[in-house]
């Protein structure tokens, strides 16, 4: 009996083994890779926000656009710019913009399993005139993207929408974001889809050092809930349960005005990722997901304001989970 139990036992393991490596034909951690690579993007999407205001404002803020700021508020006489926005006075939106973005390099995860990454982004918005508050003042802004992606020999396609808003009293803001989207997938002529919901907030505060020099520090909380389809891998059944991702990035920029319509900065962030790892059943049969490890963005920003036209670029270094470059080019056109 005990021998029979034991036998057993063998061909339960070898249906198993037998059934994994099946589903590795794909891979039975394509959809759980590409899970991971879109909480990875959910901390770009709050880097978007940031359009609603530029480098230039930290020199020359309004505190409205199309009204002077207040004198001495942001430590000049109020006489730094004169209105701009007289022939465009009534209009609701301060800004519309449109952003490039490509993300090029290797996620490493658990397993000792590395595989080569690419990312595109493509992403048009708008962000609202300031509304002036008791304390503060508030705008809301919007973006939508398209997405296309490859980890592996999986392709993906997608696209996002999300909103924002932008509070700042003096020197402390926070930003409050959220977006949905999906992402259509194909591994070896098997598809599947993933859908998400990110919600996410960003404190920060920024510190005069001179007429010419400011440093900006953040805090960077999200939590994003992901979806994803039950895959038949070559009669292979492979499912997943839903993801929550926790998502923690604190970081330091230092803004600089280089010459009068030029600005740069440099900043570093630390991304650390809680949860997200579950496990996947093939045949029914529990696996390990992956997990990726915490990362390092460091990035380097330029920007020049010609007229009402703000142009900006900047190259990114990811060292950690996500070990590799980005490049991001964008233009706004403020009204």
């Amino acid at each position: 009996m005990k021998k029979l139990t034991k036998i057993n036992s063998l061909l339960v393991f070898c249906a198993l083994l037998c059934a994994t490596n099946s589903a590795n034909a794909v891979s039975i951690y394509d959809n759980n890779m590409s899970v991971i690579n879109i909480n990875m993007l959910t901390d770009t999407f709050m880097s978007y926000t940031n359009h609603g205001e530029n480098l230039f404002d930290y020199f020359h803020e309004f505190a409205t656009y199309g009204t002077m700021h207040r004198v001495d508020e942001y430590g000049d006489d109020g006489s730094t710019l004169k209105n701009r926005d007289t022939k465009s006075n009534d209009l609701f939106i301060k800004d519309v913009w449109l952003n490039a973005n490509h993300i090029n390099g290797n996620m490493h995860y658990d397993k000792n399993i590395s595989k080569h990454a690419r990312l595109n982004l493509a992403t048009v918005g708008a962000t609202t005139k300031s509304m002036e508050l008791k304390y503060g003042h508030i705008s809301v802004g919007g973006f939508a993207s398209y997405i296309n992606t490859k980890i592996a020999d999986a392709k993906s396609n997608g696209d996002v929408i999300g909103i924002f808003t932008d509070y700042k009293y003096r020197n402390f803001g926070a930003k409050i974001l959220t977006d949905i989207g999906s992402l259509n997938n194909t591994a070896k002529n098997v598809d599947f889809n993933n859908s998400w919901v990110n919600v996410a907030n960003e404190t920060h505060a920024k510190f005069k050092i001179d007429k010419t020099l400011y440093v900006k520090t953040s805090l960077y909380l999200g939590y994003t809930w992901i979806s994803s389809d039950d895959l038949n891998i070559n009669g292979d059944f492979v499912s997943s349960s839903d993801y929550n991702f926790f998502n923690v990035a604190p970081s330091a920029q230092f803004i600089k005005e280089i010459l009068p319509g030029w600005y740069g900065a440099f900043s570093a962030k630390y991304v650390a990722h809680f949860g997200g790892k579950n496990n996947i059943h093939v045949n029914g049969v529990a696996q390990s997901g992956l997990k990726t490890d915490n990362y390092t963005d460091m990035c380097i920003d330029i920007e020049h304001n010609f007229k009402r036209f703000v142009f900006g670029g900047n190259i990114h270094k990811q060292i950690g989970g996500f070990d590799g470059w980005s490049t991001n080019l964008n233009v706004k056109y403020m009204f």
